[in-house]
């Protein structure tokens, strides 16, 4: 006759009322490598591990008391090499025989994937209730999830506060016809869709939010809608901000600009010409007789008011010169060019000569990072050449101003004044970029982009 214990898959065990196994079959030696002879040498609770032995000695008192048949319960038993492997126990008392009768089964697949799981489940807690606003909704619009930073936005406390509600629970209608508009988008594409979205919470507060909504399906094939929401409303703020000062700051920059104009205009008109006519009429008087000491004195004058008036025509025209507003950006550059033909440095200007007419501002905008970037070099740079290039590429407006001097810290500059600063600011008010880039001895380089469809 077969033995059916001895050759069993199952763990099967027979163990007296002192605590030690009698009989064991194969399938312990094949499952946790001890012998039979070694088992049974020794006490069963040996062989339990530590966290384990409380609750099984709870159970086997259970089966003492003579109020159980049988019990049911899982534990972790040591292997010969060391290691555990979890057993799910099913053993009964035969009081007439003295003995308990056991089977075990090897459940440590399981049990790792079980608690695979639960890491799973509790990183995925961690994550969600931890990340922005997050939800997920029914094929009817029902709520069936909602995160912890979702309750906190929405002023509540537990799960029966929003399970199976719909979003006309929460929003005024108008808003939350869109939302479920935007669901039913989703489900019907089945793709992933943003949104920016605007809705108000309890409290008449209106947020702004960046949202991403992506349909799915459960094990039964049920659709559902998920979404995370990130609240732009600081950004929105921000944003808002940012275009009042660049706002503000063009403002700024234009009457800056108009009063330079109107200045050099009551220079030009008012006092250079006052002195032109002083100078004319002084010269005028050499027709009458003067005396030799009188002659002198008029001719002093003359000179003196002639070196105003040269002086007062190089201020006006470093103020904003006429040339500025009457010709093209061409000419306005090679009249700045010009300005600086006294000094030791040599300037190349490469201009572009498909460039046509471009607006006031940038070509005000030009003039003045040209203007700031050689009057830099001049005084800085102690640079011999000066490269500037203009050129069109596509519809954006290239200018690059490169020396060979000395070099400086970029970084360590920006704070010590506005000149780098206002280069970077009027290129950004008008959808541009302006870049410094200057190495120790090497020289500095100032390369600015600027649509010539300005952004005003």
């Amino acid at each position: 006759m077969v033995d059916f214990f001895e050759f069993s898959n199952e763990m099967l065990c027979i163990a007296n009322f002192e605590g030690y196994f009698t009989r064991v079959n194969a399938a312990w030696t094949h499952t946790l490598g001890w012998t039979a002879r070694e088992l049974t040498n020794r006490p069963y609770i040996d062989f339990v591990h530590p966290d384990d032995l409380e609750a099984t000695l709870r159970e086997a008192d259970l089966l003492a008391t003579g109020n159980h048949e049988t019990i049911w319960f899982e534990n972790r038993y040591r292997r010969v090499d060391g290691t555990y492997r979890w057993l799910a126990w099913r053993v009964t008392v035969e009081l007439a025989q003295q003995q308990v009768v056991a089977s075990a089964r090897d459940i440590t697949d399981r049990k790792q994937m079980e608690e695979a799981l639960r890491d799973s489940e509790q990183r995925f807690r961690a994550f969600m209730d931890n990340s922005p606003t997050a939800w997920a909704k029914d094929a009817e619009g029902r709520i069936v999830y909602l995160n912890r930073t979702a309750e906190e936005k929405l002023g509540l406390s537990s799960r029966v506060d929003w399970y199976l509600k719909t979003d006309f629970d929460f929003w005024p209608a108008e808003n939350a016809r869109r939302l479920q508009e935007n669901d039913r988008r989703v489900l019907a594409t089945g793709e992933t869709e943003r949104f920016l979205e605007e809705t108000e919470v309890p409290g008449g507060l209106h947020i702004h939010w960046m949202t991403i909504l992506f349909p799915y399906n459960d094990r039964a094939g049920r659709r559902y809608v998920g979404g995370i929401a990130v609240d732009i409303t600081d950004l929105k703020r921000a944003e808002a901000a940012l275009v009042a000062e660049q706002d503000l700051m063009r403002n700024l920059l234009d009457l800056q600009e108009r009063e330079k104009q109107h200045l050099c205009h009551e220079f030009h008109d008012g006092l250079i010409q006052y002195a032109v006519g002083a100078m004319m009429s002084l010269q005028g008087a050499w027709r009458k007789e003067l005396s030799p000491t009188a002659a002198a004195q008029v001719d002093a004058v003359i000179e003196k008011l002639r070196q105003g008036i040269d002086d007062g025509r190089r201020a006006i025209r470093g103020i904003r010169p006429a040339v500025l507003d009457e010709a093209s950006l061409q000419a306005a550059l090679e009249d700045l060019i010009d300005q600086f033909r006294q000094t030791d440095i040599l300037i190349r200007f490469d201009c572009d000569a498909t460039i046509g007419v471009v607006s006031k501002d940038v070509q005000t905008c030009v003039y003045r990072v040209v203007q700031e970037a050689l009057n830099n070099a001049h005084k800085y740079s102690g640079t011999d050449v000066v490269r500037v290039k203009l050129e069109q590429v596509g519809d954006s407006l290239h200018l690059e101003v490169r020396d060979f001097g000395c070099g400086f810290d970029v970084a360590a500059a920006r704070h010590q004044g506005f000149g780098l600063f206002g280069m970077t600011k009027r290129a950004r008010l008008l959808g541009g970029t302006c870049r410094i880039d200057s190495v120790l001895t090497m020289g500095t380089t100032i390369s600015m982009q600027l649509p010539l469809t300005s952004s005003n």
